[in-house]
């Protein structure tokens, strides 16, 4: 971790040296020298960064630990810098600590200290058996899936397979269990397994291959011979190669040449890897968890000694079950950690001892008893961020600040990395922005599987809406958080913190309702601080006036602040936090204040602001002086203090810029925004429409993505140039959700320039006389559907056969005149929820509706009586229309 805060502390400095030519002379060379030994650093610690975590000795720790506190002191020089830039002084003083640090630096990386650890560190080989567990339920599927792919004799059938999923979730059994069924036995004429260690010897696992495919061959070659003699073995006879447990693409790139892919031999290669693109090489198969039952049938067969249950009375065996099923639960239905604490619980033949494991789980798992025996789970989890490259480790444990209980909006995430200074300048590629560089970060520790994340269906740009850490994953990142000194958390799970972490740490994140005055004070003491964020659950807002101590103008060092989910004393913000000059990041996010200071909008390095307040604002039009800021979350009621429009023309560095209102703001100024590439607004008249409609059609390559309301009071249906204004909307290829609330004479016919990456598209009051679906069911990537309240006036309405390929959600909503809705064959192949409500007149649910086996979904509201009765069963006889939906799973009718 220390080689992340050092390229912390560089990204830092290359913010600072541009301010500091312009105002003071004399430092500018002092500064270069600490920009060139943090740059030794950072490279001398990212070797061994890839090396250490093999090796527990103290020194070596220690001295990471000394090389991490120093590039922690860089950064705060750095930042004490920043300061006196900003504020105008001559900075004497702060020439000689500039010259102070210069020389602790080169005392420790000149005379040689640094390289002399390296060769301290010895690279050790992990060793792990590859056979040896016991017990095994459940995936059964999973495994017949897989003894049918490698017993296929198709000569298109895959040669590589890979089964492929977080740590802890099974996969070397499930491979074993394959590779020792008898089918699969029966089937191939030799098998081989090896474990691939962290510290990839490819010579090594050449040798172990071809002394198990050829028991008698001579291993002592050349590697050059040793490849050729295994793929004349794989193309002889029938082989079966596992590697368990693969992590590095480059570690199977230098194998892969030693197997006959690509010709048909029969042979076959089954890979267990954490790391989806080493996956990607063939048939992927990717490992789920365990179901509550089977987590439950697990942790009997290791914890219950045979047919000891049937000796129990009947309410201590329900107790036994109630507390199991909460520590499979607590285990996150893993089998790895399941199967740690089933060991700890065989010695424990009493409910009661079950409730304390259970209640005490956590440390069980990380700290406990029993751990002694096996550390199966820890190393596992360990293992899994040691090897994380530099950049991503500080990234993951980023992730212990954001709240367990909640989905982590990835836009919010990658503004918090960026203002930390994680997302290096020199990742960007060509045409990249920073936020570009952190969801690439963030796709890496997703195909890593130590994050797990949620794909953005309604967006072109975003790959990514959300993401979460199984609760084990975050278990371990608050605990490495906390030993690399990275971050504090204070929440309930975490107990209380200690008055000298909290007084210490560069990160602090507030989970609690309320904090004691022993908290705030010890909170105050910490003039070092850099991230402070204050965290509540979504819509519950709390009062703020207990904290009211607390004056964040002493948090001269300041980055990042978020106040989310309070309401603060006269609707002001607390005082001092338009006095933070070094603040990047500001998030007053579902909290309640009537005023923005313009203090605030005077802070000379904010880069992200987020007023999207619970209510309404008053802003004072200054926003327009920022002219670092790039990232802009409106308020979504707002007004400025004078009265005029909100002036966002002196926003020159602005890439996204959420809720913009064209009835309050200037559309003029969004025209002149050169690095504007995500833009939501409510446009509320054809002028200012066509304005931005004009402004994204000439530069088409400038914007990525684009959400647009547009209002009752805005005429679409206006020409020019022989095209209407609603034409010339949907042939912006950035246009990935369209809302229009006002008539529609006609919908623009389906053309290949139109429509191109539309995925939502809400229709209301549009009053469409003829049938939409025609022109509708051809956009090719259309994944959400709403026509409501009036939006089509028609009688009839048709989905076509081949039409709506990628639908996944359609909504019809008060459709008064619709009565007949006919659905073709092969209609809607990937629809997965359909909801009908207030269309009075519809007669039935369409026959073709038992074709689109896809459903999962269907909910039917507020419709006549005599339509729901024909889609109910009442006393076991079916509507009319039953038979048409009976094989949807969910059926809500309300």
């Amino acid at each position: 971790m220390a080689e992340a805060v050092a390229s912390v502390a560089l990204e830092t400095l290359r913010d600072l040296l541009i301010e500091e030519v312009k105002v003071l002379s004399g430092v500018g060379d002092q500064v270069d020298d600490v920009r060139r030994q943090l740059n030794t650093m950072h490279c001398i610690l990212k070797d061994a960064s890839k090396r250490q975590d093999t090796d527990n000795s103290d020194t070596i720790r220690n001295w990471v630990s000394e090389l991490r506190d120093l590039a922690t002191q860089a950064e705060i020089i750095l930042e004490r810098y920043a300061v006196e830039v900003m504020s105008r002084r001559k900075a004497r003083n702060f020439k000689g600590i500039l010259k102070r640090f210069t020389c602790i630096l080169s005392e420790c990386l000149i005379n040689g200290r640094a390289h002399q650890v390296l060769r301290m560190i010895t690279i050790g080989q992990e060793k792990r058996s590859a056979m040896g567990e016991q017990y095994f339920v459940g995936m059964k599927e999973e495994t017949q899936q897989l003894e049918s792919l490698l017993t296929n004799d198709d000569h298109s059938s895959n040669q590589v397979i890979s089964i492929c999923g977080m740590g802890g979730l099974g996969k070397t059994s499930l491979a074993r269990k394959v590779y020792q069924g008898e089918a699969v036995q029966r089937w191939f004429e030799a098998r081989a397994w090896i474990c691939i260690s962290q510290q990839f010897q490819p010579r090594a696992v050449l040798q172990g291959l071809l002394m198990q495919l050829l028991p008698h061959e001579n291993v002592e070659q050349h590697d050059d011979e040793l490849v050729r003699k295994l793929c004349a073995a794989q193309r002889k006879k029938k082989c079966l190669v596992i590697l368990d447990d693969i992590w590095k693409v480059e570690d199977w790139d230098s194998l892969s040449h030693a197997f006959p892919i690509g010709e048909y031999s029969g042979s076959k290669i089954l890979l267990t890897t954490r790391n989806q693109n080493i996956a990607s090489a063939g048939y992927v198969h990717k490992l789920k968890c365990l179901s509550e039952d089977e987590g439950w049938e697990l942790l009997q067969k290791i914890a219950v000694p045979n047919n000891y249950s049937q000796e129990l009375p009947i309410i201590e065996i329900k107790q036994f079950e109630e507390f199991g099923r909460e520590i499979v639960k607590k285990c996150g239905c893993l089998p790895l950690p399941i199967s740690v604490i089933g060991g700890i619980l065989r010695q424990e033949n009493k409910p009661i001892e079950w409730e304390k494991v259970c209640r005490n789980i956590n440390s069980y798992l990380q700290h406990g008893k029993g751990m002694e025996k096996d550390k199966r789970v820890e190393q596992i989890l360990d293992l899994s961020y040691n090897l994380l490259p530099y950049n991503l480790k500080s990234c993951f444990l980023y992730l212990g600040c954001l709240r367990e209980d909640e989905d982590i909006e990835t836009q919010n995430l990658y503004l918090l990395w960026m203002a930390e200074g994680m997302i290096s300048l020199e990742d960007r590629g060509r045409g990249e922005s920073l936020r570009d560089v952190a969801e690439r970060y963030l796709f890496e520790l997703a195909n890593k599987c130590v994050v797990q994340v949620e794909m953005d269906e309604s967006s072109i740009y975003n790959r990514f809406k959300s993401c979460r850490l199984h609760d084990l994953m975050r278990d371990l990142c608050l605990l490495k958080g906390k030993e690399e000194g990275f971050v504090e958390v204070v929440d309930r799970q975490m107990g209380r913190a200690d008055e000298s972490s909290i007084c210490k740490t560069s990160r602090l994140a507030i989970h609690l309702d309320e904090l004691d005055d022993d908290h705030i004070h010890n909170i105050g003491k910490n003039k070092n601080l850099r991230s402070l964020l204050f965290l509540q659950k979504r819509w519950q807002y709390r009062d703020w006036n207990h904290m009211e101590g607390l004056n964040f103008g002493m948090f001269k060092f300041m980055k990042i602040l978020v106040l989310e989910g309070y309401g603060f004393k006269n609707g002001q913000l607390p005082k001092g936090v338009g006095k933070l000059i070094l603040l990047k990041l500001l998030s007053i996010k579902d909290s309640l204040v009537e005023e923005l200071p313009v203090s605030v909008c005077k802070l000379p390095y904010l880069q992200s602001l987020n007023l999207q307040v619970g209510e309404h604002i008053k802003l004072p039009n200054f926003i327009h002086k920022m002219r670092s800021l790039r990232h802009l979350y409106l308020p979504r009621s707002s007004f400025t203090i004078g009265g005029e429009n909100l002036k966002l023309d002196g926003l020159n560095e602005l890439e996204t810029l959420i809720d913009f209102d064209s009835s309050q703001g200037d559309i003029t100024n969004l025209l002149k925004m050169q690095k504007l590439r995500v833009l939501e607004g409510r446009i509320w008249d054809e002028e200012s429409l066509s304005m931005i409609v004009d402004r994204i059609l000439n530069h088409q390559d400038q914007f990525r993505d684009i959400k647009l309301l547009i209002q009752e009071t805005c005429n679409v249906n206006q020409e020019k140039d022989g095209s209407t204004l609603l034409r010339r909307l949907v042939m912006c290829r950035s246009l990935s959700v369209l809302d229009i609330q006002c008539p529609v004479s006609k919908l623009p016919a389906y053309e290949v320039q139109l429509y191109q990456n539309v995925l939502e598209l809400n229709l209301w009051d549009t009053r469409i006389d003829e049938d939409p679906m025609e022109i509708l069911e051809k956009l090719p990537v259309l994944r959400e559907l709403c026509l409501s309240s009036n939006a089509y006036v028609g009688r009839e309405m048709v989905c076509r056969a081949t039409g709506f390929p990628q639908l996944r959600k359609l909504i019809l909503e008060e459709l008064p005149n619709l009565v007949e809705w006919k659905v073709e064959k092969r209609a809607m192949t990937n629809l997965s929820t359909l909801e009908i409500r207030r269309c009075n007149k519809l007669e039935m649910i369409p026959d073709g509706l038992k074709f689109v086996t896809t459903l999962k979904e269907l909910r039917i509201a507020s419709m006549p009586e005599e339509f729901e009765e024909r889609a109910r069963v009442v006393d076991g006889e079916e509507g009319e229309d039953y038979r048409k939906i009976k094989h949807i799973p969910s059926i809500y009718i309300y």
